[in-house]
Formats: structure tokens, sequence, C-alpha cells
């Protein structure tokens, strides 16, 4: 797998890569000579060098595993906003059950899921197109291993000297400063449209229809057990949905089923009513969010660290009337929650953060005090939880255990 990989990257251009394993950097550099290639200590290092490649209009790429991408989320969540001035795509390598599909809406990068040697190829040829024009990160996920056909003779490499490193001098952009967000937030949002019209002739989204029972999946691999005489709408193109397709698709049948790990396509249809509720793929064993305690539910930090503050917001935003208890520990929040809890407090989010501390809770304090968040209390157990139910404002509650 990570031999076509690389060869897929030579073959279109690539001048810088960034990587976490040393067997892959060995392999690049066997596959070309003139390809720059380094190995870096974490996932969001590699991910931090490629993006700084790519806003000095370099073709830059960086290949990770699925699950080390969740590592790299701080860099990956401000990338769409920044942008780039050349092009960047980032390859995730799908080496266990773990998956990047929700990253895409998460993220707002556009992000294409691969099956077959075939149709990598042709994502990673598209993924760099749409880079350069938009002027944005792409996420593209590879097939597991055991998908792979093997390796191929490398082609004719591509002239890698032809960009030049440019730094387009906007520094405002490049940090994301306050007086530059809104208008990166239009600039996004515009991009996001144009990508999802783009989508709508994607080769990958293919359309076969059957029955008048609708089978919506980003693998074909996925529908074995399900009913051949379905019609089956295969969407590569995870984020942004081409909504045309999707709903043209929703139209021609009587219910739909959306066939997929984490619901990642099912959330962004805008008309669900011909959809079945519930997660289809949701009883091969992937973890349920039924954790209860003291009334309310638990969301742990499944994606990544503190990856629990961002999940407990946008559940909270679309089940308002639930309480909802994002469980983190203090390190976790020190890596990653600050900047999402800052998201979270911007959008009126109120649900409990409960945060297990050991040695920095005064750290955590201090932190709080100075984003305004006044409900912060330490609690000697668990069912105090329950007084905060059905609360109006943030509250955190610091834990001093584990649970």
């Amino acid at each position: 797998m990570h031999e076509n990989v690389i060869r897929l990257l030579v073959e279109n251009a690539v001048q810088q890569l960034y990587v976490t394993n040393r067997g892959t950097a060995a392999t690049a550099r066997k596959v070309s000579g003139s390809l720059h290639c380094e190995v870096s200590t974490n996932e969001k290092i590699a991910f931090e060098l490629a993006l700084a490649g790519a806003y000095v209009s370099k073709r830059t790429a960086c290949v990770l595993s699925t699950e080390g991408l969740y590592e790299a989320l701080d860099p990956v969540m401000s990338s769409a906003y920044t942008g780039v001035a050349g092009s960047f795509v980032i390859v995730a390598i799908q080496e266990n059950d773990e998956e990047v599909t929700p990253l895409g809406l998460f993220s707002k990068l556009p992000l294409i899921v691969t099956e077959k040697e075939e149709e990598l190829e042709r994502a990673m040829r598209y993924g760099f197109e749409l880079s350069e024009e938009h002027k944005i990160p792409v996420v593209v996920q590879a097939a597991p291993a055991g998908h792979d056909e093997g390796l191929k003779t490398a082609g004719q490499e591509r002239n890698t000297a032809a960009n030049k490193a440019v730094l387009v001098k906007e520094p405002g952009r490049w940090a994301a400063t306050p007086k530059f967000r809104y208008r990166l937030h239009g600039e996004l949002n515009e991009k996001i449209t144009k990508i999802s019209e783009a989508f709508e002739t994607y080769e990958d989204n293919i359309i076969i229809p059957r029955g008048r029972t609708g089978l919506v999946t980003d693998r074909f691999s996925r529908l074995e057990f399900y009913d051949e005489d379905a019609s089956v709408l295969k969407l590569a193109t995870v984020f942004p949905l081409p909504q045309k397709l999707v709903q043209r698709f929703i139209d021609s049948v009587d219910e739909v089923l959306v066939v997929e790990t984490y619901p990642a396509i099912e959330l962004q249809i805008p008309d669900r009513s011909k959809v079945r509720k519930g997660f289809v793929d949701a009883a091969r064993g992937r973890p349920q969010y039924d954790e209860v305690i003291a009334g309310f539910s638990v969301i742990r930090d499944r994606l990544g660290p503190a990856s629990s503050i961002n999940m407990a917001h946008g559940i909270k935003k679309l089940h308002p009337e639930r309480n909802i208890l994002a469980v983190t520990f203090e390190d976790h929040f020190f890596h990653s929650g600050m900047p999402a809890y800052v998201n979270t407090l911007y959008n009126d989010s109120s649900f409990v953060l409960l945060v297990m501390v050991s040695e920095r809770e005064d750290d955590i304090r201090k932190v709080l005090h100075s984003y305004d968040v006044r409900a912060v209390f330490s609690i000697a157990a668990i069912d105090e939880l329950a007084r905060f139910r059905d609360t109006k404002e943030p509250v955190v509650a610091l834990y001093r255990g584990m649970i």
C-alpha cells in the first residue's frame, strides 16, 4: 500500500512529503531520488510541515494512518480556514478499522474515500487539482492493505522543481487572526459550495438503479449482506456531499438506508424524511454513545485528545433538550481542549464538561476564568453531577478520580 501511494505522489509531482514512518520514508527514497521526504516525530508535526510548504506555493503531501490523523486535529481544524497557496493532499491509509470520514464535516476539508487502486489513482490526481484550484487541503482515505493490488512500476516523474517557493505575504490569513476570521469563514463557505458542485460529476460517485429501497454508502464492500434488489448510491466524495446527486437518488426511491460507520453522510442530507433512523452499520462492533451517568449522556475522547468537547457541542446543537456530559483528562484539555472549548462558548453551547484532574486543577481554573466561565466546580463524587442537569449555561466540573 505505501509503495503504491509513494508512486502516485511522484506521478503527481509532489515536491515535499512528510511522514511518521521510517519505512515509508525509505520507500520514498527508493522510488524517487528527487522527492524531498522527511520523517517527523509525530503526526501533528508532519501535518504542520506539509501545510507550511503549501503556504509558500509548494505541492506537498503527508502520509499518515487514519488513526494517526486524529492526533493532528489542531492544525487539521484550522487548515481549511487558512487555506493554502500551493496544493496539499493528506493521504490517510486505513491500517485498522478506524476511518477519517467524520473529519470532513468536522474540519470542513474536502474528503474522498477510495476502495480500489484505480480509485486511489483518480482521487490523488483529482485531489491535487482540487486543492490547487480552490486553495484548500484535501483528505484522501486509502483502502485497507487487503484491497491493495501490489506495487506497480513507477511511472515517469514530472518536473517537481516547477513550483518555486513563493510566500504570499498575508500573515493575518496564515495566523487566522480575529480580524481575518469572518472573512475566512465566508471564503471557506464559498469554497465548500463550489467543491460540492464539482463533486456532482465526480467519476466514482455511482448510482445503480434497481428497486424502491435505496442504499447510500461510501463503499460497495459494506453492502455484502443487503438486498441485491436495492438501488445503490456509492459516494466517494463524503464531504462536501454532491447535494443534487444525493437528492435525485432519494427522490427516486421510497426509503433510504445510509450504510456507514459514522454518520458523516447522513448528517449532510438536508431532507431526511425518507432516511431510516439509526446508523445501519452500528452493529458491527462500533462504540455506541449510550453511556449514562447521573442522567447525562456521556461523550468520551474517542477520536483523539479532548475530542469529546467538539462532539458534545455538535450533539447539543442537534438535540438541545438532552443532558450532555463531555469527559476528558486534564492533559487532553491542554493538548487540544482549549480551542475546542472556546468554540463551544462562542456558539453558546451549554453542556457539562467533566475534567479528570490530578496536578493542574489550578491551571485549568485560571484558563476558564480567562474565558469568563464562572460555573466551575470541584466535585468529590460523580453523583454530584445530577445538580447540573438542564443547565442553561456552560458548566465545568473538576473531579479528582477516574470514571
